[in-house]
């Protein structure tokens, strides 16, 4: 109950920001732009595969940027009433503060990734509606989206407590240009498992591979494509939800000691 407490808590203190713009707007406006892209595509057996790539590999590298403008506008609220006296004085553990934090802006992401995944599919049923959508697929691509992104949640979460909004961001955004560029040739020999902005795209992705015509699309064995598939999400995936316990038990003792912020 303290927990649920906590989200709600933290949600309340978003009420009229931009943080609060931002988690509504976002998702509602990138699947828009991405219906008006795919309007020049040709409608044939390759659709659903180019829209599935472009999405994915779009908002993918969107979500390493926005994880951390939306954990930097979150302590900026937290900051300005205060330099953080009304985060520490709250009844509540500090264990539950800040797992009540980070909670909060992981449901608001997966929220977001849903609701933009759904109006993506709603959007192509109603303006291509003889076009043959694997609905679960595009799904799954959300869920492991979502999955390889919650590392980088407690990362900046941490950042931005500790060391302020300016590293962060910078952080952010180098992390971000990483993350985008392992999804290119630089990334193929395994690397980017190494690298925690770079599991969103290289997870969200993968399930291309069982769209139907993906092999033919890639003159690819099918055969070879899923043990392609199984052998990333066997040997990455783990990666990742590990990496996230690891930074939640991480985050949760440093704050148990933080002593707030001192003024020089």
């Amino acid at each position: 109950m303290n927990l649920i407490r906590a989200i709600k808590s933290e949600w309340m203190k978003t009420k009229r920001t931009a943080f609060r713009c931002i988690v509504l707007l976002v998702p509602i406006l990138f699947s828009i732009l991405v219906l008006a892209y795919i309007s020049v595509f040709k409608i044939d057996y390759t659709f659903q595969i180019k829209v599935y790539e472009i999405y994915f590999e779009t908002i993918s590298i969107g979500l390493t940027m926005l994880a951390g403008i939306l954990t930097t506008l979150n302590i900026m609220g937290e900051d300005s009433a205060g330099e953080f006296r009304r985060m520490l004085i709250v009844p509540l553990s500090r264990n539950t503060i800040y797992i009540g934090k980070l909670f909060m802006l992981i449901l608001i992401t997966i929220i977001d990734m849903f609701a933009s995944t759904a109006i993506l599919l709603l959007g192509i049923k109603f303006l291509y509606p003889g076009v043959n959508i694997e609905y679960g697929i595009f799904l799954q691509g959300t869920l492991f989206t979502i999955i390889a992104s919650l590392f980088l949640y407690g990362l900046y979460l941490i950042l931005s407590i500790k060391f302020g909004i300016g590293l962060t961001m910078l952080i952010t955004a180098g992390g971000t240009v990483l993350g985008a560029l392992m999804q290119t040739g630089m990334g193929d020999r395994g690397v980017w498992t190494f690298i925690p902005w770079a599991w969103s795209g290289r997870l969200g992705i993968i399930p291309v591979y069982n769209l139907e015509g993906f092999s033919k699309f890639q003159n690819i064995n099918n055969s070879l494509l899923q043990n392609a598939f199984t052998e990333v999400i066997t040997k990455a995936m783990p990666i990742a939800v590990v990496s996230f316990l690891i930074i939640c038990i991480v985050g949760v003792v440093w704050f148990k000691k933080w002593e707030g912020v001192k003024n020089n």
